[in-house]
């Protein structure tokens, strides 16, 4: 039978405001001692947004992890003590300049086995575009809009951060 592994010992590590790394001494069920590195990260959004002709709004920016500009479902951190609901529309609108119509809520998402991030899903229909983007000063975006099957095209290809939430918001508007 699985059970959770004792904690030993935990040292974190703070790197930047949105990440720290905490290792982690476990006791194994056999009886080992092994350290794990977890990414401690607060709480995030991610939005699936459609335009009113059924465009697929993303945002196009560089990230250094891949190294490489990628076409990015709209999202990030939720501030304070605001709803994620609230941070959905706020990302969407600071990233893209888009506004919702609707705001569908999906289940939480995981980020990895070894991350504490606790991302919430959304799809976003009827956006209207009611502003320019205002990004945060470190970010640079340019918003583009994708057919589904461009961006069917670029999930298959593994092309993109945040990849369950595209099919689980594709599975749920039955576009698959």
């Amino acid at each position: 039978m699985i059970s959770k592994w004792k904690v030993l010992s935990r040292k974190t590590y703070t790197h930047s405001p949105y990440r720290s790394i905490e290792d982690v001494e476990f006791e194994l069920p056999t009886g080992e001692r092994q350290i794990y590195s977890l990414k401690k990260e607060g709480s995030a959004v991610a939005v699936l947004a459609f335009d009113c002709n059924g465009e697929i709004i993303l945002a196009r920016q560089y990230r250094p992890g891949p190294d490489q500009i990628l076409d990015e479902i709209p999202g990030g951190g939720i501030d304070g003590n605001e709803s994620a609901p609230e941070a959905a529309k706020r990302e969407l609108l600071e990233e893209t300049g888009y506004f919702p119509g609707e705001l569908i809520q999906l289940s939480n998402v995981l980020e990895c086995a070894y991350s504490t991030i606790d991302r919430y899903a959304f799809i976003a229909k009827n956006c209207q575009k009611i502003g320019e983007p205002s990004p945060d000063e470190h970010e640079f975006i340019e918003v583009i809009t994708k057919s589904k099957e461009e961006f069917i095209d670029q999930l298959v290809k593994g092309r993109i951060s945040d990849p369950e939430v595209g099919w689980m918001g594709l599975y749920h508007l039955s576009l698959l």
